[in-house]
């Protein structure tokens, strides 16, 4: 023991003869010749030495040890800084990455605390603060829109430019919507009404709201979407999907976790009943669905990408899509030819040349506007039943659009609308880290914005 600092054994070098003036250090690190008290000093301390030396130096200014190179000793000597010799083998600086070598003290004194010795070829490693983990609909890997807090969904075309989640042809569908059903709300509902006729205009407002609602439930909906593999391996929501599906859509005894190879490893139970692997997704997809390319997902039960609804048509939203193909066909047998005969009667010429004498023929360009709008209405009316009359067709022959089209065989002889719509097979509002979802072999897909992003936000 010497001082503050216990050592197991320590040899005292240096300057111990307080009173020889006579010796000086040769700069070599050899030990000075001691004589007088210096003698008595190390015949007491004579039972610290050890055959096995290491020499360390204690800085006085500094809280640490650190070897002597060679040749050091004698300056540090000279320069007034204690050099203390310590086995090797009680400290081996290459076994042991730290210990202590003083005394602690409750005291904020920095030299009345332990010093520790830590070893000079290891770095310290810095642990990065783990990432902050978002909700699925924020970061999404595919390219439909979440909003309402990822209440609802859309599909990814952005072609209008004014919000994320609006299509021209989508617009188009409104526009046709809203501007007849419009007119006919304020100019032939309250002559209706005048008139004591109520079944027609309590009709006509029922039938809107119902094909308002269908074109909303199958805008917003999710149409069966199956996760890729990506989004289930964040979640781990694997066990849940092959309770939902009947499978392992992940193929997990045979496929590796990254997906890599899978094509080729696939169970043969699987594809002897139709199941195909999904390159993008890579996963295992049932025998109807398929990858659709415009929202870079994989569809349960894939009819069609439809435009005019902004999203795909599916197994969880065909139910929504031929309601609101029937409804706007029964709107519009409501609505133009009411509105027609409303527009050519007597009074609304009346009307009309009473607007026109004031406003000194301002007005007629706006009506011309609106007759080649009912013109252009017209036509989609008669396109509407066409696509209902096919759509009729499909459920009863139990087919889909894409099977149809490319003579595909029904082969889980399924039925297309009276079958039923299945959970959700994806929480938008589960926690996941963003890079879990990145792929190393594909950049993430760009974020589209639009004139309204700063007003709509991410949401």
């Amino acid at each position: 023991r010497c001082g503050l600092f216990e050592v197991p054994s320590i040899r005292i070098h240096g300057a111990l003869a307080m009173n020889d003036q006579d010796h000086k250090d040769d700069g070599e690190g050899d030990d000075i010749e001691i004589g007088g008290q210096s003698e008595q000093v190390l015949k007491e301390l004579g039972w610290l030495r050890e055959p096995e030396e290491r020499e360390v130096e204690l800085a006085s200014d500094d809280d640490f040890l650190r070897p002597l190179e060679a040749g050091a000793t004698g300056a540090s000597s000279s320069s007034g800084t204690a050099s203390i010799i310590v086995p090797t083998s009680v400290t081996s600086m290459t076994s042991v990455t730290s210990s202590v070598v003083g005394k602690a003290s409750d005291i904020g004194d920095l030299e009345l605390q332990p010093l520790t010795a830590v070893e000079k070829d290891v770095q310290r490693q810095v642990v990065a603060p783990e990432r902050p983990k978002k909700r699925l609909y924020r970061v999404w890997p595919a390219r439909n829109q979440f909003f309402c807090r990822g209440a609802f969904m859309t599909g990814g075309e952005t072609e209008l430019g004014i919000t994320p989640n609006w299509s021209v042809p989508n617009c188009c569908v409104w526009t046709c919507i809203l501007v007849p059903c419009s007119l006919y709300f304020v100019w032939v509902f309250p002559h209706l009404w005048s008139q004591g006729s109520y079944a027609m205009p309590i009709a006509t407002i029922a039938v809107f709201l119902m094909a308002s609602g269908f074109l909303l439930a199958t805008c917003c909906s999710d149409p069966g979407i199956i996760p890729r593999r990506e989004v289930i391996n964040a979640t781990g929501i694997a066990a849940q999907l092959e309770a939902a599906l009947g499978y392992d859509c992940l193929a997990s005894e045979t496929v590796p976790r990254d997906g890599s190879g899978g094509a080729q490893k696939l169970p043969a139970e699987l594809t002897s009943r139709g199941y195909r692997w999904c390159r993008t997704c890579r996963i295992i997809r049932p025998p109807r669905a398929s990858h659709c390319p415009d929202c870079d997902n994989c569809v349960l039960r894939y009819d069609h990408h439809c435009p005019f609804v902004n999203n795909c048509v599916g197994q969880r939203n065909y139910h929504f899509f031929f309601g609101f193909v029937t409804s706007v066909l029964c709107l519009a047998v409501l609505v133009l030819p009411v509105l027609f005969w409303f527009l050519n009667s007597d009074n609304f010429e009346l009307a009309v040349e009473g607007l026109t004498s004031v406003s000194s023929g301002v007005l007629k360009p706006v009506f011309y506007t609106l007759s080649a709008i009912g013109a252009l209405i017209g036509v989609a009316t008669l396109l509407s039943s066409v696509l209902w009359l096919y759509h009729l067709f499909l459920i009863t022959t139990k087919r889909t659009t894409k099977e149809f089209r490319k003579n595909l065989p029904n082969v889980a002889e399924e039925p297309t609308l009276c079958a039923g719509r299945g959970p959700r097979l994806f929480d938008p509002w589960a926690l996941v880290n963003p890079r879990d979802l990145i792929r190393a072999d594909e950049a993430p897909p760009p974020a589209t914005g639009g004139l309204c992003s700063a007003c709509w936000g991410d949401d």
